[in-house]
C-alpha cells in the first residue's frame, strides 16, 4: 500500500480535460498488451470514452494552445540565471515534438474511430446495461474470439492516430504537477481556507497527506480562493464527515 495520497483539484477546464485524457490513456496504455478477453473488452471500453470526450469539442486546438502557452512560459524563465538549460531545451523539444505531432493530424482528432463500424456499433450499445452481450453483438463476439495477438494488434492500431494527444497530454500534465514545490500546512479542525494570487493563476491544487490517516480532502474553489476540508471515512458504506481534529498535509499550487 501507498504510503501517501495525493487528491489533485483542475481550478479550469482545461487542466480538467487534460487530467481525464492523461486517467483513460493509462488505463488504455494498461490494457491493451493483456492478452484476456476481458482485457480487450476494458480496452475497448475506455477508448470509446477517449472518443466521446474528442467527439464533444475542438480538442486538438485546446491541447495546442496549452502546449504553446508552456512554450511561452519557458521562453521567460529561460531569461533567469539559476535554470538548468539542459532540462529546459529537453522539455522545450518535447512541446516542439509533440506540437508538430498535432498540427500534422489533417482530421478530427478521433475521426477514425467514429467511423469504424465495429466500434460504431458498440457504441450505440454501451448505453444499455450489458448491451454488448455475445447475443447481442455476434460481430464483436467474433473480434473477441481473435488471438490475443490480433485483438492487441488491433486496439495498437486503433490508437495510433491518438499518440500525439497522448504524449502531449502526459507531458502537460507532468509540467503541471511538477511545476511548485509543495508546502507544509495545517488545517485547523479539518478546515483550510486560503486566497490566491491573482497575478500567479493556479492551475492546480495537489492536496497530500499519509493514507494510514483515513482521510480524504475535499477541495473547492476558483480563480481566487479555494478551502480544503478534510472527512473521515469510517466505512466505505457510510457517507464521510469532517474531521474536527487538526490535519497536517502538504499543498501544491500548480502555477505553471
Amino acid at each position: 500500500m501507498a504510503k501517501n495520497i495525493t487528491f489533485e483539484h483542475p481550478l479550469n477546464e482545461r487542466t480538467r480535460l487534460l487530467l481525464r485524457l492523461a486517467h483513460l490513456f493509462d488505463q488504455l496504455s494498461a490494457f491493451q498488451p493483456r492478452e484476456e478477453q476481458v482485457d480487450s473488452r476494458v480496452a475497448v471500453n475506455v477508448l470509446l470514452q477517449i472518443s466521446s470526450i474528442l467527439s464533444r469539442s475542438d480538442i486538438k486546438s485546446e491541447v495546442i494552445k496549452e502546449l504553446e502557452r508552456h512554450m511561452t512560459n519557458l521562453v521567460r524563465i529561460s531569461q533567469h540565471s539559476d535554470v538548468d538549460m539542459s532540462r529546459l531545451d529537453s522539455v522545450v523539444s518535447q512541446l516542439e515534438n509533440n506540437l508538430s505531432g498535432l498540427h500534422n493530424i489533417s482530421c478530427q482528432l478521433g475521426q477514425e474511430l467514429r467511423d469504424h463500424e465495429l466500434l460504431k456499433s458498440i457504441t450505440q450499445r454501451t448505453s444499455i446495461p450489458g448491451g454488448s452481450c455475445d447475443f447481442d453483438m455476434p460481430v464483436y463476439n467474433l473480434w473477441l474470439q481473435q488471438s490475443a495477438q490480433v485483438r492487441c494488434k488491433q486496439l495498437k492500431e486503433w490508437m495510433a492516430p491518438l499518440e500525439p494527444l497522448q504524449n502531449s497530454a502526459a507531458l502537460l500534465i507532468d509540467l503541471i504537477r511538477t511545476s511548485s514545490r509543495p508546502v507544509k500546512e495545517v488545517a485547523e479542525q479539518g478546515f483550510f481556507p486560503q486566497s490566491l494570487d491573482r497575478k500567479t493563476p493556479v492551475q492546480m491544487l495537489r492536496v497530500t497527506i499519509p493514507v494510514k490517516l483515513g482521510l480524504i480532502a475535499e477541495v473547492s474553489g476558483g480563480k481566487h480562493r479555494f478551502s480544503v476540508r478534510f472527512l473521515k471515512v469510517d466505512s466505505f458504506k457510510d457517507r464521510p464527515t469532517q474531521t474536527t481534529e487538526s490535519v497536517p498535509f502538504e499543498l501544491t499550487k500548480c502555477v505553471f
